[in-house]
C-alpha cells in the first residue's frame, strides 16, 4: 500500500512528470496504471486475517451504512464540480484522436461552487468517511492509516499545484473553505 500511494503521487506530480504530465496518452495511463497496482493490493488485503477491532451493534452499524450512502451521494454531488471525463484522461484522447493534439492542458478556470464550496477537497473527505465509518478489522487499521495519510499528503501536494496556478484567489479561498472537513471553519485569531 505504501509503494503504491507513494508511486501514484509521484506520477500525480506535475513538476516531478513535466516532461509527460500534458501528453495526450499520459493521464488516461496514469488512471490505468493506478487501477491496475491497486489489484495486486487488493488481492493481498482480502487474503489477510480477518479479526474484528470494531465490531459495532446492528443499530450503530445501519447508522454507519446511512452514513457511508449520504457519503456516497456526496462524492456523486462532488463529480459535478469536475471535468471527469478530463480526469479520466478520454477527453485528451479524443483531442489526439480528433484534432491531432499532443499535449493538452485543462482550463484554466477557478471553481469553488458545488461540494467545493463546503470542502476544497471533497473526493478526500469522502475517502477518508468511507475507510473509517465501518465495522473495522485488524487489517483495516493498517490499510486506513495509509490511505489517510495518503489522502492527507494528496491534499497539500494539490494545494501546492492550486496556489501556483490561482495565486492570491486561491489563497483567499483557502481562507473561507476547509481543507477535508465539511464546515469547518477557521477559528478568526
Amino acid at each position: 500500500m505504501i509503494f503504491y500511494s507513494v508511486l501514484h503521487s509521484v506520477l500525480a506530480d506535475d513538476v516531478l512528470m513535466k516532461r509527460y504530465y500534458y501528453r495526450w496518452w499520459y493521464r488516461f495511463f496514469y488512471v490505468l496504471l493506478s487501477t491496475v497496482l491497486l489489484i495486486p493490493a487488493w488481492i493481498i488485503y482480502l487474503r489477510l486475517p480477518d479479526y474484528y477491532v470494531f465490531n459495532p451493534p446492528l443499530f450503530l452499524k445501519i447508522l454507519l451504512y446511512l452514513i457511508d450512502i449520504l457519503v456516497l451521494f456526496f462524492g456523486y454531488y462532488a463529480s459535478k464540480s469536475y471535468d471527469n471525463n478530463f480526469f479520466l484522461g478520454i477527453e485528451q484522447i479524443r483531442y489526439f484522436f480528433k484534432y491531432g493534439v499532443k499535449e493538452v492542458k485543462p482550463e484554466e478556470k477557478f471553481i469553488k461552487s458545488g461540494a467545493l464550496k463546503y470542502v476544497r477537497h471533497p473526493y478526500y473527505f469522502a475517502g477518508i468517511m468511507l475507510l473509517w465509518l465501518r465495522p473495522l478489522y485488524y487489517k483495516d487499521l493498517v490499510v486506513n492509516i495509509i490511505f489517510t495519510i495518503y489522502f492527507i499528503l494528496g491534499a497539500i501536494n494539490e494545494e501546492r499545484k492550486l496556489t501556483r496556478k490561482f495565486g492570491e484567489e486561491y489563497l483567499r479561498y483557502k481562507k473561507e473553505v476547509p481543507m477535508i472537513i465539511p464546515f469547518l471553519k477557521r477559528r478568526k485569531d
